[in-house]
């Protein structure tokens, strides 16, 4: 147990470096939106946002699934004998996919203009797109690999540079130059390559000029499968919008994107930050004879923390409304919305989690199959849906493709592993989320401090039945003690995020 609990521990530090990363993140897309505002006219905003939906596909379609399959074979033991020749005929191979498709791309950007665009798009800034986009691409390889050699801090660090570097070249070109949209193609060469330079190194230390052909021919037949369902995943999620907008309008449309916006925050600071410390840790571990027993309670501590968090925003989203109020009225429905997709975004974790497990008996192919069944469930229920409830519809249509998408990966999960999961446990979770939020929509009050003193004492009720339920076991009651003990102290903090870096290392 004590294993156990440290290696999760171990998770969550690389977590919280993944998390600075992810937050700045976050926050560099609030200094940049103003900057767009201001300097970018509404029309070449437009025509950047669907920009970015045709990189997001060209991104999960690079390399035919061998990121994915390179994280699965790096800690394989077995059937990886040289690490650095893996990491180098992933890198070769995955830059080779991304320059034909970026030529394919080039020379056939005429029909995206005409279908999807539906403007005539200059050669020029063609080109920039297209070039800013394949140095991206090439960097996402060697960040991988410091992701699985649990270097959390050092990607955080190469990360924030990229990110600080786009958002002052975003605000040169336009502010200064006004170059508008090329501004910020140029902004993305220029940062990419300075993420590119930083990490030469780590490419050149971890590289053996040697291509491992049988390992990649393995390689993609497990990843393929999942890139081609993560394609078709992305080109589902465009149709909630598209939906809205033909069955309502744009102020639906506006708020559903605000409350995705909102209720992704959960999903980018733990879930993602989690799941890419995790899905090293546990890959690495996966041919040890406690792996599944290190899942199940990962599995359990996971779950915890991102029904906590996600408790919070359901409980406390009115709130965070009237703080941040402008006087515009047009988002008020995106309160209602904001609960619905934090609910769905629980099972989304639950998703990503349970896929490790089919990954480690490389069933991938399932992986990719469920893919593009939820992706047709989807759509389907937002043609049902979104006539009816608009964007309210939307947000139902994502939860429940979320749960039934959880319960087959569970369904396979016992089906091709020995897993174990600790029922009892989740099963007090459930019960003591739903006691904490179910209240809030049969009791009301007018006074707004007293409606935040009842929220606060339901998320005291939902820690009192976690606690008296015996949820917790005294090994873990006292780490948490322990932890308490040494994090309660404001004058020992930096000590304390510096000894996260050390343990990190």
């Amino acid at each position: 147990m004590s294993d156990v609990f440290n290696r999760f521990r171990s998770t969550v530090i690389q977590s919280f470096f993944y998390s600075v990363g992810n937050l700045f993140g976050k926050f560099s897309g609030v200094i940049l939106l103003p900057i767009y505002l201001l300097y970018l006219p509404v029309d070449e905003f437009g025509l950047f946002a669907l920009f970015e939906g045709i990189f997001t596909l060209f991104q999960v379609f690079s390399g035919l699934g061998v990121k994915l399959g390179f994280a699965r074979w790096f800690w394989d033991e077995k059937n990886t004998p040289n690490k650095k020749s893996l990491f180098f005929t992933t890198f070769v191979f995955n830059a080779i996919i991304c320059i034909i498709l970026s030529v394919v791309m080039y020379f056939g950007f005429d029909i995206l203009s005409q279908y999807y665009f539906k403007t005539e798009i200059s050669q020029h800034l063609i080109l920039l797109f297209i070039a800013g986009n394949l140095i991206k691409l090439f960097t996402e390889v060697p960040m991988l690999l410091l992701r699985s050699q649990h270097k959390a801090k050092k990607h955080s660090v190469i990360q924030i540079a990229q990110l600080v570097s786009f958002v002052l070249f975003v605000y040169v070109f336009l502010a200064w130059f006004k170059l508008e949209i090329e501004g910020i193609f140029w902004a993305t060469i220029l940062s990419a390559a300075l993420q590119l330079v930083l990490l030469l190194p780590v490419i050149i230390k971890n590289s053996e000029a040697k291509i491992e052909g049988k390992i990649l021919k393995d390689i993609i037949k497990y990843g393929f499968p999942v890139a081609l369902g993560n394609m078709v995943n992305v080109l589902f999620n465009f149709t909630d919008k598209y939906f809205i907008n033909i069955f309502s309008n744009l102020k639906n449309v506006g708020n559903f994107s605000l409350a995705h916006k909102i209720s992704n925050i959960v999903n980018l600071l733990v879930v993602n930050a989690f799941i890419n410390a995790y899905m090293h840790s546990y890959f690495k571990s996966a041919d040890s004879q406690d792996s599944e027993h290190f899942f199940s309670k990962s599995f359990t501590y996971f779950l915890l923390v991102i029904s906590f968090c996600s408790l919070l925003v359901v409980l406390f989203i009115e709130e965070a409304f009237m703080l941040f109020d402008t006087g515009n009225s047009g988002y008020d429905s995106a309160v209602v919305i904001v609960p619905v997709l934090t609910i769905g975004l629980i099972f989304g974790g639950i998703r990503q989690m349970l896929i490790l497990p089919i990954n480690k008996v490389k069933k991938t192919r399932i992986i990719g199959i469920l893919s593009i069944v939820a992706g047709f469930i989807n759509v389907t229920l937002n043609y049902l849906f979104i006539p009816q409830w608009h964007a309210l519809g939307a947000a139902y249509a994502t939860g429940i493709v979320q749960i039934l998408s959880s319960l087959v990966l569970l369904y396979f999960c016992i089906k091709y592993t020995t897993l174990q999961l600790e029922w009892r446990r989740l099963f007090i979770l459930s019960i003591s989320f739903i006691a904490a939020v179910t209240p809030m929509y049969l009791y009301q009050f007018e006074n707004i401090l007293s409606n935040i003193l009842f929220k606060i004492v339901l998320i005291i009720v939902w820690v009192f039945i976690i606690y008296s339920s015996g949820f917790l076991s005294d090994i873990e009651q006292d780490r948490i003690s322990s932890f308490w003990s040494k994090w309660k102290h404001i004058s020992q903090l930096k000590n304390n995020i510096n000894s996260l870096s050390d343990k990190e290392k």
